[in-house]
């Protein structure tokens, strides 16, 4: 019998309905709301990948996508394409009156600036959270509004 080239995983991940994964490690402990990070370079997209739990404590660490099962591997995928192309805004620092409106944000990659044509283009989700599409299609993600500092909530309100 040939012998398999696939890791032994003694570890899962489950995804919550919020749209979160938890790590549940090898003695049945669960740590919530895991982050999957690619390792650097950012750049290679088999791998590395890291699981990060609370405290930045590294839970798993994966040197190569490709050698995961297929049902894992998706799992993980999914969770950086989300991670990777939803910027998550932290503030809003400004927001213009002109049309389309120029929307100065920090998020967790940093400061950014981007236009927005019309108030369709803010999605109120019903978790409390919001999605911002820009004139380019890049989608950018509020979490929470209630937890926007209040200048920043401001801003949503009235560019609705």
């Amino acid at each position: 019998m040939a012998a398999s080239n696939t890791p032994t995983i003694e570890w899962r991940l489950e995804s919550r309905p919020h749209g979160r994964l938890d790590f549940i490690d090898a003695q049945g402990r669960v740590h919530a709301d895991v982050d999957v990070l690619r390792a650097f370079p950012i750049s290679d997209t088999e791998g590395p990948v890291a699981i990060v739990g609370e405290n930045d404590l590294e839970l798993a660490w994966i040197d190569s996508l490709a050698a995961l099962e297929p049902g894992l591997r998706a799992a993980l995928e999914t969770e950086l394409s989300r991670r990777e192309f939803l910027p998550l805004v932290m503030r809003i620092e400004e927001v213009s009156d002109s049309e389309p409106a120029e929307w100065t944000v920090e998020t967790d990659r940093g400061r950014r600036r981007f236009k927005v044509a019309h108030a369709d283009d803010i999605l109120r989700l019903p978790d409390g959270g919001a999605v911002i599409t820009d004139t380019f299609g890049v989608r950018y993600t509020i979490p929470s509004i209630s937890r926007l500092d209040s200048r920043s909530r401001r801003f949503v309100e009235k560019a609705q």
